[in-house]
C-alpha cells in the first residue's frame, strides 16, 4: 500500500479549508500551507510569471469559506459568488481574467463514485486554483490521489483540465454500467422472452439515462461557453483546452443519448410482449366465456322448475341434463374451431399459405 505523501496537505488549520496544495514550476505537487493560500492576496507583477501556483479545495457547507474568499484579492466578486453563493445549473464566466463557474460531478465514498451528484465549483486564475464542494466529489478525490502519486500539473488551467478529465472518465464508466444493464435486459427480453420481470430494472436504467444525460449535456454546453470566451480574451491555454473537453464531453452526449434510445427501444419491446400476453389472456378468456355460454343456458333451463320440463320424470334426468351441457360446449368449441376463431394463428397460417398457392 503507497504513502499519501500529499497527507499533510489535509492539515491546513483553516476551518472550512479541506487542503491546501503547492505546485513548482515542474508541475509537481507538494503539501501547502495556510500561508500559501493568504499569498494570493498580493497581487504578482502583471509582467513576472508565477513560478508556482497553489489549489485550495474548500468545504462549501462551512460557511467560514466566506472569511477566507474575503481575503483573498485575486479573487473577483463573480468568483467569490461561485464559491460560496448557491448554484443550481452549470455555467461558467469570465472576469478580469478569473474564470469561475460550477461543473456537475459525482459524489465519492469508500465504494467508489456513485450516482448521486454534487458541483464542483472552482476559480482559476494567476497562479491559483480554488475549488469548493459540498459532498466529497470524485473528480477532486481522484486527482489528489493521481498527484499523490507523481502526476503534474503545469498550470491551473491544465489542473482544472485534470479534474474536469475525470469527471469525463467516471461519467464515461457509469455509461458503460448503464450499457451492461441494457445487454443484459435485451437478452432476457429478446433472446429469453422475459418481459414483464424486467420493467423494474429497465425503469431504473433509464432513470439513470435521463439524469445522465441532463448533466451531460450541461456539461458539454459549459465547456463550448469556456472556449468561446477564452477565444474573445485570446487566452490559448484556456481555448485548446475547453476545445478538447468540448470533444470529449460531445461524444459522451452522443453515447448518453445511444443509451436512451436502446432503453426506449427496449421499453416498447417490452410493452409489445406484455400487450401480446394480455391479448392472450383475454383470448382464453373469451374463448371458455363462449364454450360455458351454452352449457349455462342448458342449466338455466332445466333450472326453470315449471311443469312438464323435460327429464323431470325420468329416473336418468340429471345424467340427460349433463349429457346435454357436455354436447351444446362441445359443439359450440366445433364451430368455432371450424370459423378459425379457436385458434386464429392456425386460421392466419392457413390463410397466407392459400395466398401463396395461388399466386403459384
Amino acid at each position: 500500500m503507497s504513502v499519501d505523501r500529499l497527507k499533510p496537505a489535509l492539515e491546513t488549520g483553516l476551518p472550512g479549508c479541506v487542503w491546501v496544495l503547492r505546485f513548482d514550476a515542474s508541475g509537481h505537487a507538494e503539501p501547502g500551507t495556510a500561508d500559501d493560500l493568504r499569498a494570493l492576496g498580493e497581487h504578482p507583477a502583471e509582467d513576472a510569471p508565477p513560478q508556482s501556483f497553489i489549489w485550495a479545495h474548500l468545504d462549501h457547507v462551512d460557511r467560514r469559506i466566506d472569511d477566507i474568499l474575503r481575503h483573498i484579492a485575486a479573487l473577483t466578486q463573480e468568483a467569490r459568488d461561485a464559491l460560496s453563493g448557491q448554484v443550481d445549473h452549470q455555467f461558467v464566466e469570465r472576469a478580469d481574467g478569473v474564470v469561475s463557474g460550477a461543473i456537475i460531478d459525482h459524489q465519492i465514498d469508500i465504494n467508489g463514485a456513485r450516482l448521486d451528484s454534487d458541483f464542483l465549483r472552482f476559480a482559476c486564475g494567476r497562479g491559483f486554483l480554488i475549488t469548493a464542494r459540498r459532498a466529497a466529489l470524485y473528480s477532486a478525490q481522484t486527482t489528489r490521489r493521481a498527484l499523490a502519486q507523481g502526476a503534474k500539473a503545469a498550470s491551473p488551467a491544465q489542473l482544472l483540465e485534470m479534474l474536469a478529465s475525470h469527471i469525463c472518465d467516471c461519467t464515461l464508466k457509469m455509461c458503460r454500467s448503464i450499457a451492461k444493464t441494457l445487454d443484459q435486459i435485451e437478452d432476457n427480453v429478446v433472446i429469453e422472452g422475459r418481459g414483464r420481470d424486467q420493467r423494474a430494472g429497465l425503469g431504473r436504467a433509464r432513470r439513470q439515462a435521463v439524469r445522465m444525460a441532463r448533466q451531460v449535456s450541461g456539461l458539454h454546453s459549459t465547456f463550448e461557453r469556456m472556449e468561446e470566451e477564452a477565444d474573445e480574451h485570446q487566452d490559448e491555454e484556456f481555448a485548446a483546452i475547453a476545445s478538447g473537453l468540448g470533444q470529449r464531453a460531445g461524444s459522451l452526449t452522443r453515447d448518453v443519448n445511444n443509451l436512451q434510445d436502446r432503453a426506449r427501444m427496449l421499453q416498447d419491446e417490452i410493452n409489445a410482449i406484455l400487450t401480446l400476453e394480455t391479448n392472450d389472456r383475454l383470448y382464453v378468456l373469451t374463448l371458455v366465456t363462449a364454450v360455458l355460454l351454452p352449457a349455462t343456458f342448458v342449466t338455466g333451463y332445466f333450472g326453470m322448475n315449471t311443469k312438464s320440463l323435460m327429464f323431470s320424470e325420468s329416473d336418468n334426468g340429471t345424467l340427460y341434463a349433463t349429457l346435454l351441457c357436455i354436447v351444446a360446449a362441445a359443439s359450440t368449441l366445433v364451430m368455432l374451431m371450424r370459423w378459425g376463431l379457436a385458434a386464429p394463428e392456425a386460421k392466419s397460417e392457413r390463410t397466407r399459405s392459400d395466398k401463396t398457392a395461388r399466386r403459384g
